[in-house]
């Protein structure tokens, strides 16, 4: 049987978040932004009401969920605290803020983290993506997992701190790689370059860590000791000095990583 679910948040993870619950057999009472039509139209996508004033949350939910930014958690935390009088169950999506950021107002409360980079307009795979759990007792952090079950096959108990550490490597990951993909880009465009002949490179690369540690397949000049072509690039990317200085830093890091590794082998 679904739970009665209200969704505070109609950005990219809330917009998501509130249609896989919907589809999964849970009933959204609610769908909460300060933007009205934002709120109405996620609603009308998941049978729920949509409300723009936090005053008019109802007591009628089994779980609220907060899907809203990091710098607005404490402050709607706050606006919300009269719900901890009737012990709901409350939980947010961030993957840095700690649950401590409830304790004063609520007595069960945790963290549903969906680690994943999400869009409104690309669908998300929720069978594919994991989902990171705590509560602050035994009771709750099992609701929270069996609701994440309901939705996702990949659920885990993880702890603030452990989630924490997730939420580096994954900025690492997802948003460093990314911002270097965008030099590439730009770096071809400017160089009247197709940056579609690195696609298949890049899927590759992705593909390879699948199946091995990220170490174990690095290549490139530096893996190599090539300093004549890293020289080469070095003279080339003058004309980009930030990214020249980024290059220099990243082909430092692998030699170094590779000499250290070489030194665990003997």
């Amino acid at each position: 049987m679904g739970l009665k679910i209200t969704v505070i948040g109609s950005g990219n993870v809330g917009f998501h978040l509130a249609q896989r619950l919907h589809e999964s057999g849970h009933r959204i009472c609610q769908v909460f932004s300060r933007t009205p039509t934002k709120a109405a139209h996620l609603a009308n996508l998941v049978k729920a009401s949509g409300i723009s004033n936090l005053k008019d949350i109802s007591l009628e939910a089994d779980v609220y969920l907060l899907a809203i930014k990091d710098d607005s958690l404490k402050i709607v935390t706050e606006e919300i605290s009269f719900l901890g009088k009737y012990n709901k169950l409350i939980a947010h999506t961030s993957g840095s803020v700690s649950s401590a950021v409830f304790e004063n107002h609520f007595g069960r409360y945790g963290i549903f983290y969906p680690l994943q980079t999400f869009s409104t307009t690309k669908k998300v795979d929720f069978e594919q993506l994991p989902f990171c759990i705590y509560g602050n007792t035994p009771a709750a952090q099992d609701s929270l997992f069996q609701l994440a079950q309901s939705i996702c096959p990949n659920v885990y108990a993880i702890n603030d701190e452990q989630r924490s550490i997730l939420h580096v490597t994954a900025v690492i990951v997802n948003n460093f790689s990314n911002y270097l993909y965008g030099i590439a880009h730009d770096i071809c465009k400017d160089q009247d370059v197709s940056f579609d002949i690195l696609k298949p490179l890049i899927h590759e690369t992705v593909r390879k860590i699948d199946v091995s540690n990220p170490q174990d397949v690095q290549t490139g000049p530096a893996v190599r000791g090539d300093l004549d072509t890293i020289a080469k690039h070095i003279d080339f990317l003058k004309k980009y000095p930030d990214h020249q200085a980024l290059y220099q830093l990243i082909s430092t890091g692998i030699i170094k990583q590779i000499k250290e590794r070489a030194l665990l082998d003997k």
